[in-house]
């Protein structure tokens, strides 16, 4: 109805998807089209100017027709200049830059659905293009100097391809709380601190006094799997938003600048939504928890003789200023209450992270004085390596609990039972699942090494069996629930332990979502089952990707390895390849990376006749002193009453029907694929198929079921890479060893694609696949 109504009336049309760059020797012609290529617009750039961006939107919307008359009446009025001449073609502006003259237009140029999020399509970047704005005859020879192309160098290696991702239609830098209870948004929200081209798209929005030309680009990570849980589809989300304040690289970004931002500060949040979510038909929820450095000033200077160089504690604040200005940030984007878990290290023979451990304990003890109980930090500390190096240490047993009691103060969001609503209620309601904590999780609740150390101890602390607890639960209903207040969870790094500690917090939090979803009878998920495992490996595709960004190399991941069951010898050797990588990167190669991030979000501005940023013994003025991190002044809507969740804001519910309806033109997108081999038949369809169980094969046994090594009767997980054995079996086929039904699967996949396959097609896979599947 949407697109038909756009069809008629240009000014619904609310994005532009898919561009084309021309140019004459005077001017670019930026043509920006409606995702079904109905209406267009057009921008004009002028390249007179060696170092000035002109640039005027064209107010009119045009048809097919007109806009090829007016591309041909340009050509026919540049006809003594050469022309009009096609460039490229575009799917959005990451931004303009200017380095020492000229300015330099940013496209992405190629893309690929990585994701759908309620019928709004998320997309990567597969390649990108930088553009000089002026003509040639107009740049002096300071656009080709030495400087100049260093500077251009610098920046292209910030690889777009790497980690970026965006949507035309879905704010993906907010939460889906914020989407889902904001009132309705008409444009991206750029000033987001998890915007990562802010500084880059402000010369064209700002001119424009729009977003219709660019897109905004998030840094972190994006992963999307689907599960099917008694004949229900309901999709997993797991994104990571990396914030652009204070970033950097792992020795070169520790601790808290002035303004409160601490390095390596991201957001997390696990989405579950039905098929359907969005259209007032089905269910979603969600959970955001978030990393960052220890909120403290201090540093460790990069050695090329030392991998572990010291720890310095720069300076002494006595009033813990910029710790106060980092919670209250954290208070303004989550609410209460803030859950801090440190995981770093209590003993050591030569003090380095001991020494931030009473620090920081400090810190939140002055800042708990005189602070009602409800807005009083909640401090957990953990010795991980301590526990850890214990032949019998369960780490996620004990991780597990310390997230159910988090989950337990924070709730989650969940929408409740969809149905159309006249008026919507803006009041906050708690999680109906939360109780009363048993484990006092407040500033001074000492080492949780007394409660981790057996069993006995555990249960002393209040803890109870979330089995026997789940029995006397009932599904949270029909009434929606929020999230208020956030685990905040750091190691040293904020890489390794804490991604362990993030995977135990979504494993607990993706039991209760499924519960309340009305997916399952219990709110826990066993940590043996095959759910659990395919949560593992999506936590650790994200932790590897974040380590890459941070300290540059994967991520080490001995507690998962062990748990997968993988080879210690081989386990070991590939950890030690991490440290070394991870040492080179820190020590050889960070430094430039950190100069490309600066250049990238603007923290450094070239000027002609100033100090190279090559030249500079220090970035970190740049980081205090420059308007970087100012733009979140009107990041955050204020909350409208004392305790209510931030995520809520002041003003009327979002609108279901506008910003989170579905676009069917993203599931038209697949149908209009050309099936030119079976890969793409796979993964238009199914991809593969890996087996998975809400309870480990014991659970079973003891409930009376067999515990057998095939499909679970209750769930199945999609998961790539493909696996056409897999796949198959899903099909119902006898065996996978002797394929004859061709032609029940030849309709079988005529009814799910539409297309009719050859069967010679499926002969050949059968050929390949044998061999594999007997072994």
């Amino acid at each position: 109805m949407a697109s038909a109504a756009e069809a008629d009336d240009p000014s619904l049309v609310a994005t532009l998807e898919k561009f084309c760059l021309y140019e004459t020797r005077a001017r670019f012609y930026v043509i920006g089209s409606s995702r079904e290529k109905r209406w267009f617009r057009v921008l004009k750039i002028d390249r007179s100017e060696p170092s000035e961006l002109n640039v005027s939107e064209d107010p009119v919307w045009y048809s097919l027709q007109e806009v090829k008359s007016l591309l041909q009446r340009i050509d026919e009025g540049n006809r003594s200049t050469g022309g009009l001449t096609f460039v490229t073609k575009a799917y959005g502006i990451a931004g303009c830059i200017k380095f020492l003259e000229s300015y330099y237009l940013i496209l992405v140029t190629k893309r690929h659905q990585i994701g759908c999020i309620c019928g709004h399509a998320i997309y990567c970047i597969d390649e990108s293009q930088m553009i000089t704005i002026p003509h040639s005859s107009m740049q002096t020879d300071v656009a080709t100097s030495k400087n100049e192309l260093r500077y251009k160098k610098l920046l292209a290696s910030v690889d777009l391809t790497k980690d970026f991702f965006y949507s035309y239609t879905y704010p993906i830098m907010q939460s889906l709380q914020q989407n889902d209870t904001y009132a309705g948004i008409k444009e991206m929200p750029y000033e987001n601190l998890f915007v990562w081209n802010t500084f880059l798209a402000e010369p064209i929005r700002s001119r424009c006094r729009n977003t219709l030309w660019t897109v905004a680009l998030v840094h972190g990570h994006f992963k999307q799997v689907r599960l099917s849980i008694f004949g229900r589809e309901v999709n997993v989300v797991l994104i990571s938003r990396r914030s652009r304040h204070f970033a950097g690289t792992r020795y070169l970004k520790r601790g808290v600048n002035d303004h409160g931002k601490v390095a390596n500060d991201v957001e997390t949040e696990q989405i579950v939504f039905e098929e359907e979510a969005g259209s007032l038909k089905g269910r979603m929820s969600a959970v955001v928890q978030m990393r960052g450095s220890i909120p403290l000033f201090w540093s460790q200077e990069a050695s090329r003789l030392s991998p572990k160089p010291d720890i310095f504690v720069q300076r002494y604040d006595p009033t813990y200023e910029a710790t106060k200005l980092h919670f209250d940030d954290l208070a303004q984007r989550y609410g209460h209450p803030i859950i801090i878990l440190n995981l770093i290290k209590t003993v050591e023979k030569r003090p380095r992270e001991m020494m931030l451990r009473r620090e920081y304990f400090n810190a939140v003890g002055y800042l708990n004085q005189n602070v009602p109980e409800e807005k009083k930090l909640r401090f957990i500390h953990w010795d991980f390596h301590k526990f850890a190096k214990s032949k019998s240490a369960n780490v996620l047993g004990v991780l597990g609990k310390v997230a159910g009691e988090a989950l337990d103060l924070t709730g989650f969001y969940y929408s409740g039972k969809p149905k159309v609503q006249k008026k919507r209620s803006t009041q906050l309601s708690r999680t109906s699942t939360a109780r009363d904590g048993s484990l006092d999780i407040r500033v001074g609740s000492g080492d949780l090494s007394r409660l981790s150390s057996n069993a006995d101890a555990l249960s002393s602390t209040g803890f109870q069996d979330m089995r026997k607890e789940a029995n006397k639960q009932e599904p949270l209903g029909d009434a929606p629930c929020y999230q208020t207040g956030v685990l905040r969870t750091n190691c040293i790094d904020c890489l390794d332990r804490t991604n362990v500690a993030q995977y135990a917090y979504g494993l607990a939090a993706l039991g209760r979502q499924l519960h309340a979803m009305g997916l399952s009878h219990v709110p826990k998920i066993h940590p043996d089952s095959s759910i659990a495992s395919a949560l593992m490996e999506m936590y650790q595709s994200m932790g590897d990707a974040l380590a890459h960004q941070y300290g540059g190399s994967a991520a080490h991941n001995m507690v998962f390895t062990e748990r997968q069951g993988k080879w210690k010898a081989t386990t070991q050797s590939r950890e030690f390849l991490k440290s070394i990588k991870r040492y080179y990167s820190n020590a050889y190669t960070d430094g430039e990376k950190q100069d490309a991030i600066n250049l990238f979000l603007g923290y450094f501005q070239p000027q002609e006749g100033k100090p190279a940023l090559w030249e500079l013994d220090t970035d970190y003025y740049l980081h205090v002193t420059t308007a970087g991190d100012d733009l979140m002044s009107n990041s955050y809507p204020s909350s409208s009453a004392p305790g209510n969740n931030a995520f809520m804001g002041s003003g009327a519910a979002l609108n279901l029907g506008t910003t989170l309806r579905p676009v069917p033109a993203c599931k038209e997108d697949y149908s209009r694929m050309k099936l030119t081999s079976f890969d793409k038949l796979m993964g238009m369809t199914c991809s593969s198929i890996k087996d998975v169980r809400l309870h480990c094969d014991a659970d079973l046994k003891l409930n009376g079921g067999v515990g057998t090594s095939g499909m679970a009767p209750d769930a199945a997980y999609e998961f790539p890479p493909f696996s056409y054995g897999c796949w198959l079996n899903s099909l119902s086929l006898c065996c996978p060893y002797s394929i004859c039904m061709y032609d029940s699967v030849r309709y079988n996949l005529k009814a799910q694609t539409g297309c009719l396959v050859k069967e010679s097609i499926l002969r050949q896979l059968h050929q390949k696949e044998l061999p594999r599947l007997k072994m």
